[in-house]
């Protein structure tokens, strides 16, 4: 049973780890778009970047906890 939960955490926390470098990838690349020429086109793709960063940095802080979680139920059961 250990070994299941031991399991889940390590994979919540590679889910973790993508979704974190995600959003420094999306929030970099709209910092980039923001200060070139100031386009529409430019501009919309970076406030879309943005939404996206903040939609991913939601998804990181979640799965954080679903993992503190995981840790609390493990260290529960032992």
């Amino acid at each position: 049973m250990a070994d299941k939960a031991a399991e889940r955490i390590k994979f919540a926390t590679e889910v973790l780890r993508f979704t974190s470098l995600l959003m420094v990838g999306t929030g970099g690349g709209s910092i980039s778009l923001i200060l070139g020429e100031p386009t529409s086109l430019r501009l919309g793709l970076a406030g879309a970047g943005f939404f996206l960063t903040l939609v991913l940095g939601l998804v990181s802080w979640r799965q954080y906890r679903r993992i503190q979680r995981l840790i609390e139920h493990l260290t529960e059961d032992v």
